[in-house]
């Protein structure tokens, strides 16, 4: 079968990739329900009939999306916590690099976003396929680390999967609760200035919680966050 011509307009190079960069930016601000396959073939310069012809349906190109997005944390994050340094120093960089990624407000965010509003309403959502493709993996890879870091004495011996929770969600909720902070205090959580004095007291927090000599630990975040 031959693939239907591309519009006038434009002429990528590779219009299944422009279709699939359209396809997310949509999708993230818009979420699946309010994104159009019209507009997206209109971003990517394409006619409408080639969205079909490479992905079948919205539904479809959504959950390629997901696919592509998700997996592409869990290769970031990956990198983190299995690479160079001790399990306390992956550790404290996967915290960290997790605060940045929440802080860039970037397109998985704003998928997880769209679907944590779909659930809170009801409304069928993906979080079960995000979970099988990006949180449970980076939960695993984070309780390993712990493990490893236990083993060796390096960390405290605590039960890796709460303590992966506790400091993950500490992140989080930074910036969901955001609204309320600013309403209570007049101050902005996403001022620059006070973004890194959060992630400093993050930094300071996971090295108090994680380390079998918290003092040390805390060098170590210090050292980190001057890098």
């Amino acid at each position: 079968m031959t693939p239907p011509t591309l519009s006038h307009s434009a002429r990528p190079e590779d219009p299944r990739a422009a279709l699939l960069r359209a396809a997310t930016e949509a999708f993230a601000e818009l979420g699946e329900a309010g994104a159009r396959t019209d507009a997206i073939a209109r971003a990517a310069g394409v006619n409408k009939a080639l969205l079909h012809y490479y992905f079948g349906t919205k539904e479809a190109l959504y959950g390629l999306v997901l696919e592509e997005v998700f997996t592409g944390v869990v290769a970031r994050f990956s990198r983190v916590l299995q690479g160079e340094g001790t399990p306390g120093e992956r550790l404290l960089n996967y915290f960290l690099a997790h605060f940045d990624h929440l802080a860039a407000s970037g397109i998985s965010a704003r998928l997880l976003g769209h679907e944590l509003m779909r659930a809170r309403s009801g409304q069928s959502s993906n979080l079960r396929r995000i979970s099988e493709l990006c949180f449970g993996p980076v939960h695993r890879l984070l309780c390993a680390a712990l493990a490893e870091g236990i083993r060796s004495g390096e960390l405290r011996d605590q039960e890796p999967g709460p303590v992966a929770l506790s400091l993950t969600g500490a992140n989080v909720f930074y910036f969901i609760s955001a609204p309320v902070y600013q309403a209570m205090t007049g101050l902005d959580p996403r001022d620059p200035a006070r973004i890194e004095q959060q992630r400093a007291a993050l930094a300071g927090q996971a090295a108090t919680v994680l380390f079998s000599d918290p003092e040390q630990g805390r060098r170590q975040a210090r050292a980190l966050l001057q890098r």
